[in-house]
């Protein structure tokens, strides 16, 4: 499997992306390859298995999830970094949902909520300042709080590393954080195959398609509850 270096990710263009630039420097990757036009599967059995509540999406995209949230009755309040995804959502989504641009380090939100879902945000965030998001999230989550973290896992078929992370760097950075481990599995996350055409090819990936026309990326699913 091809490595992807790790400073090239780094300053990956996530509020260009969404306006036709290419995410990063070394591939061609001009269309959002996480937007699926509906929510991730993965993530919607979450909503099916939680109770409704006050919940976060952090790292939220063209909302989808969000929006998939909402409609299940959960208070949704959605962040992203990026200001053009973030005006997308306003424009294209009429469900009641609070999308704000903010930073997942240092989110400025004072209430606490019920659930807190990273759905693919983890990966995206450089090595190095990982425990300041978890950390982040730990101050606006209260007792009760889950946390769900889907994030790319290293396996053959999916991505590379440095994007695919380790199990045991994930606990480590939960625990030094305030969070406890209560549950891991295995999950696939679904994206445009056409976005990351170049980028495989570049990358010397191979990367299963759903029949749906997906690309099938190998994902943990680790859950994460305040350490009592």
């Amino acid at each position: 499997m091809s490595n992807i270096n790790n400073s090239e990710y780094d300053k990956a263009d996530f509020q260009g992306v969404y306006q036709g630039k290419t995410l990063i420097d070394s591939a061609e990757i001009k269309v959002v390859p996480w937007d699926i036009g509906k929510a991730q599967p993965a993530i919607s059995k979450v909503f099916d298995d939680e109770k409704p509540g006050k919940l976060l999406d952090v790292g939220c995209g063209l909302g989808q999830n969000a929006q998939a949230a909402a409609q299940k009755g959960f208070r949704v309040t959605a962040i992203d970094s990026s200001s053009a995804a973030i005006e997308r959502c306003k424009k294209s989504i009429t469900e009641d949902i609070n999308f704000l641009v903010a930073n997942a380090l240092a989110t400025q939100l004072e209430e606490k909520f019920d659930i807190i879902l990273d759905s693919a945000l983890y990966h995206a965030i450089p090595t190095n300042e990982r425990v300041t998001y978890l950390k982040e999230m730990f101050r606006i989550a209260h007792a009760e709080t889950k946390f769900h973290i889907i994030t790319f896992a290293p396996e053959k078929y999916g991505m590379p590393l440095p994007l695919a992370i380790q199990l045991s760097e994930i606990c480590s950075n939960a625990e030094i954080s305030g969070w406890s481990v209560t549950s891991v599995s295995r999950v696939e996350y679904k994206g445009n195959a056409a976005a990351i055409a170049d980028f495989c090819k570049k990358k010397n990936l191979e990367i299963f398609l759903d029949d749906e026309g997906f690309t099938r990326l190998p994902c943990w699913h680790v859950t994460l509850k305040v350490r009592g």
